[in-house]
């Protein structure tokens, strides 16, 4: 098996950046017009986060793409996790509405779902494990991953219980997240932060990837909704509620992010596999 440094950058991320710009740079061109819904909090959303990935999520994947390509541990869990906040993030697109980019949208998540699960496949989490340094904050990240879930867990089912007495339909918007979130981001939060905080192999590797997930998210739901505020001319308790939860996700996520990420070992290692480099040469 050749080693990582051996290999050239992945051709996912680079069609997966490719398609990024197209939709992202078509939706803020238009200003939403024609292709997002003329609500305040929808459209906010959509170009939010057209500016995101275009600004943020486009650099970052292709440095961590071409750092994963060359053997580091650290760029191999950074790109998992961006291609788990894209994936995730523009499913949202996929399902909540339909405009002339929905074929683009289908392709974001298709790419980025199988890149990641490629990825997630190849990855020896013993290999990421021996990696780990002295000095890694492992309880308090497990703790934050934990505490993060459990929050939301309180919060989404407290909507839905109320939802459930008064016997009324969620918004499209919040259904969609509720879930989104239910079936796929809590139980990573919860099921990682566990593993991690019992220090197992594949609790180091998920610790890296959804502290990545969720700087990425809370930045851009925190940016989305404020410019949905904006965009409206008011917010309300619930939404500022929100506003501050992402920001204070966003910041705490990236300043556990960067020494958890230091404290693990870079040196290129054989059995790391990179199951990403989809289309590209083993």
């Amino acid at each position: 098996m050749s080693s990582l440094a051996n290999r050239r950058v992945p051709r996912a991320p680079l069609v997966l950046a490719a398609l990024l710009v197209t939709a992202s740079g078509v939706g803020i061109a238009s200003g939403g017009n024609g292709f997002y819904a003329s609500y305040p909090a929808v459209l906010a959303g959509m170009v939010g986060q057209d500016v995101v990935s275009l600004l943020v999520a486009v650099p970052l994947l292709l440095l961590a793409a071409r750092s994963a390509a060359r053997g580091s541990v650290r760029g191999t869990l950074i790109l998992a996790g961006i291609l788990f906040y894209l994936a995730y993030g523009y499913s949202y697109y996929v399902l909540g509405g339909f405009n002339a980019l929905f074929p683009v949208y289908i392709a974001i998540v298709a790419v980025s779902l199988y890149a990641l699960l490629a990825l997630l496949v190849g990855l020896d989490p013993m290999a990421v494990a021996t990696q780990v340094q002295p000095g890694l904050p492992r309880r308090i990240v497990a703790g934050f991953q934990l505490g993060v879930g459990l929050l939301f867990v309180v919060m989404w089912g407290g909507m839905i219980v109320s939802l459930i007495a008064s016997n009324k339909q969620p918004d499209p918007v919040p259904h969609g997240v509720v879930a989104l979130d239910g079936m796929i981001l809590l139980p990573a939060l919860l099921i990682g932060g566990w593993l991690l905080w019992r220090a197992a192999a594949w609790g180091f590797a998920l610790g890296a990837i959804l502290l990545t997930k969720l700087a990425l998210t809370g930045g851009t739901l925190a940016f989305t909704t404020a410019l949905s505020w904006v965009w409206s001319g008011a917010i309300d308790d619930f939404n500022l509620i929100l506003l501050m939860i992402f920001g204070a996700m966003a910041v705490i996520a990236t300043g556990l992010a960067v020494p958890y990420l230091r404290h693990i070992g870079d040196g290129p290692i054989a059995s790391l596999r990179l199951g990403i480099t989809i289309g590209g040469r083993g």
